[in-house]
């Protein structure tokens, strides 16, 4: 084939060629393409079907039938809707040779929006190896939850532990610019935040205390009030909060306490 008939198949097959006008720079030396040999000029085709009659034989060889044909008295050469018929099969069976199968797009899953999350504040309380609890506030609410939780720790006889305090707050950021941060962002957030507090100071037990605090920080899925994370007992309690807005709820806490530490409460 030479680079005729290459750029008329390739125009046929809506192939669009590029030939750069200058050398590229890396490019190997340019070779002369093999041209076609100098004939005849040939009958003049059909307008529309010359390039493609042409790419298929089909022109060219036409004037030597028609002569064929006188000499042996057969009817002339096929008719222009023969020859258009004929093309059409022979470009068809070349798009179908070099066509690429597509495979079908997949559909992409679209996530669910995240439930949006009212921002919230964790305070944490470490005392020495024995306890971290995790408080529940909301921004804003003056109370006086430092006093009920030293009252707490002074009554299971832990005032004396080497203590350390901590806060979290969500969002990590304020951005008006950016999209609200959502129900599984927190999650992600304050159970890394729990993990890592864990995994730099080991506790023998874990307080989550109100429904933020347990519903992001919870490390295992929790069916009851206490659960159990490789060996750290985990323990749902009401917020420091709840429990200074609704102080009939303190005795069912201490009865919750003096079940899981019996030691420590037995005074």
């Amino acid at each position: 084939m030479n680079e005729r008939q290459r750029t008329e198949y390739l125009s046929a097959l809506g192939v669009t060629s590029y030939m750069p006008r200058f050398c590229l720079p890396l490019a190997p030396d340019p070779v002369q393409a093999l041209l076609p040999p100098p004939v005849d000029a040939p009958q003049e085709a059909p307008r529309g079907v010359s390039a493609v009659m042409a790419a298929a034989g089909v022109v060219t060889e036409a004037p030597v039938v028609a002569d064929q044909a006188a000499q042996t008295g057969m009817d002339p050469s096929p008719s222009y809707d023969q020859q258009v018929s004929d093309v059409g099969r022979v470009i068809g069976s070349i798009t179908a040779e070099s066509r690429v199968s597509a495979s079908a797009p997949k559909a992409t899953p679209v996530a669910p929006p995240q439930r949006q999350v009212a921002p919230f504040v964790l305070s944490s309380w470490r005392l020495g190896d024995e306890l971290l609890a995790v408080d529940s506030r909301e921004p804003g609410v003056a109370l006086p939850v430092e006093s009920l939780f030293g009252n707490i720790a002074r009554a299971l006889d832990w005032h004396g532990l080497e203590s350390e305090r901590n806060k979290l707050r969500w969002p990590l950021a304020e951005n008006p610019f950016a999209a609200a941060a959502g129900a599984e962002d927190a999650k992600d957030t304050c159970t890394s935040w729990l993990e890592a507090a864990c995994a730099r100071k080991p506790v023998k037990s874990i307080w989550l205390m109100g429904v933020p605090a347990q519903e992001f920080c919870a490390p295992v899925a929790m069916t009851d009030a206490v659960g159990d994370w490789e060996g750290v007992r985990v323990v749902f309690m009401p917020s420091l909060t709840e429990l200074l807005e609704a102080p009939a709820r303190k005795r069912e806490v201490w009865n919750m306490l003096r079940r899981l530490y019996p030691e420590q409460t037995r005074r």
